[in-house]
């Protein structure tokens, strides 16, 4: 009795760690994972400052982007100082976790802190 409580434990608790882990995809997926959160990974091939923030558009420049980053003011400063200015990795594979939002009929993921960002991976 005492290894089958010991099995369930180990069990839910392998099920709820897959339950919050993002699935990863490719950012040109993003219009099928809308609501979803995720790792999408593209290469970087704009970067646009808005008053805001900074847009970092995926596989092709505005309009025809696949998914949008969109790294808001506040965060700039502990993104920058995590991976360093974003024009270092223009045309490098890049990836960003978390919801996939529409806004103006364009996906889009925020990013929140340095965590949500990485450089290199697909």
């Amino acid at each position: 009795m005492k290894y089958m409580k010991v099995s369930v434990a180990c069990l839910s608790l392998i099920l709820s760690a897959q339950a919050f882990s993002a699935t990863k995809i490719a950012a040109m997926d993003a219009a099928f994972h809308e609501g979803e959160k995720v790792v999408a990974c593209g290469v970087l091939k704009e970067i646009s400052r808005f008053k805001r923030g900074v847009y970092l558009n995926l596989d092709a420049p505005y309009p025809q982007q696949s998914l949008t980053l969109v790294v808001w003011e506040n965060d700039l400063v502990q993104l920058k100082a995590k991976h360093g200015d974003f024009k270092h990795h223009m045309d490098s594979v890049v990836c960003g976790k978390g919801t996939i939002t529409e806004y103006k009929g364009r996906h889009q993921i925020s990013l929140y802190n340095a965590y949500a960002f990485k450089v290199g991976e697909q």
